[in-house]
């Protein structure tokens, strides 16, 4: 089984995947029998890529893509003393959220556009991939400029909220 899994290592390296070695919780079960976990990741993410083109739990596998890795990354960042990989996470969830709500409020029109899913996991790739690095070019680029412009008008409105809040509960 090892040296058909074997096969399997220069598009394990192409895609990035080497680092997935490294995951605790894959380690004990994979050693017991016998694979690398960037195998199982691999294969898994294979089975999930073809259920999503294919239709079969295509909304359910790339919301659960688009939050496992990055999540499992976010916690390695936040153990992680003196890496600069804080920005790329807390960028990735800033991004995440917008898409969310936009994917919340309009979803049920965007998905009359063929291979949806497929578009909306590419674009989570996109942005936590650690060679990408898109979040933190479309944060740089759209997301800080928007900030900057509009910041203190936000800030102000929730100052209000939280007064109001305040006097409610007093």
């Amino acid at each position: 089984m090892n040296v058909v899994l074997s096969k399997l290592d220069p598009l394990i390296t192409k895609f990035g995947l080497d680092n997935t070695d490294q995951m605790e919780i894959l380690k004990g079960p994979c050693s017991k029998i016998g694979v690398r976990p960037a195998h199982v990741v691999f294969i898994c993410g294979s089975v999930a890529l073809f259920s999503i083109v294919f239709g079969i739990a295509a909304r359910f596998l790339s919301t659960f893509i688009s939050i496992l890795y990055p999540a499992y990354r976010s916690i390695q960042a936040i153990e992680s003393s003196g890496e600069n990989d804080d920005k790329q996470w807390l960028t990735y969830w800033i991004l995440f959220s917008i898409i969310t709500l936009a994917d919340a409020t309009i979803g049920f029109v965007l998905e009359f556009i063929p291979f949806y899913h497929i578009l909306k996991l590419a674009l989570f790739v996109a942005l936590f991939h650690p060679q990408i690095k898109g979040a933190e070019k479309l944060y740089d680029q759209f997301v800080h400029p928007l900030y900057l412009q509009h910041h203190e008008k936000i800030d102000k409105g929730f100052q209000k909220v939280q007064e109001r809040v305040k006097q409610q509960v007093q």
